[in-house]
């Protein structure tokens, strides 16, 4: 199944230091089982969540 959404690399996500720093430890720790991303809209929380 194709998906028609756009993929961004890591590196496209501009400002968002904490969001970014969260993502980077979830990726060397699984163990701490999951984030939590909220804001306001048409802050990139659906893009870098994907």
């Amino acid at each position: 199944m194709k998906e028609d959404r756009a993929l961004f690399p890591f590196t496209a996500i501009v400002g968002q230091e904490k969001l970014k720093l969260a993502l980077l430890v979830i990726a060397v720790d699984p163990s701490i089982g999951g984030l939590l991303v909220r804001g306001e809209r048409g802050t990139g929380k659906s893009t870098a969540a994907r």
